[in-house]
């Protein structure tokens, strides 16, 4: 039994906006996501006319990606106090501590607090990766995915980067 994978916005908007919104297609996994993600991804991405808003969208409609709210409001009340930590990550984080899944997250604050709870968090590229490692995509496509994610504005250090890039070969 494969770990349900709870996506925050990032990971959404970033394959998204690179044109590989099939990748979590592939997935065998459950992928869900919460409505403050919803709302950062596709209500305020189709405000502002981003057209990866819209790709997104059809991802949920879908059902590819599931909405799913968590429950546990103790939990999101005690998340809700750390700085830095927006709603959709706290509500990502508590889903994917309900159900006992991975939060695919890339702000640093969120997977620290993740690592303190221990809830199991990743980012981006671990999606990209494992679709590497099953043989879904090849090395090429990994890593023009991932050099395509950092032209249109997705952070990486050089030393992330360079391990990255040693991880693939």
């Amino acid at each position: 039994m494969h770990k349900p994978l709870i996506l925050n916005a990032t990971p959404i908007i970033y394959l998204c906006k690179i044109g590989q919104s099939n990748l979590p297609r592939q997935l065998q996994e459950e992928k869900y996501t919460t409505q403050k993600v919803i709302e950062e991804v596709v209500d305020k991405g189709k405000f502002v006319g981003a057209p990866d808003a819209f790709i997104a969208e059809e991802l949920i409609q879908q059902a590819i990606i599931k909405v799913k709210q968590p429950r546990n409001t103790a939990f999101i009340n005690l998340l809700s106090k750390i700085p830095d930590l927006h709603q959709a990550e706290t509500q990502v984080l508590a889903l994917a501590k309900e159900l006992n899944g991975i939060a695919i997250i890339d702000e640093n604050i969120a997977r620290e607090t993740a690592r303190i709870y221990g809830i199991e968090a990743h980012g981006t590229v671990y999606l990209i990766l494992r679709l590497f490692y099953k043989g879904k995509i090849t090395k090429k496509q990994a890593r023009e995915a991932i050099d395509k994610m950092i032209q249109v504005g997705w952070r990486l250090t050089a030393e992330e980067y360079a391990k990255l890039i040693r991880e693939l070969e």
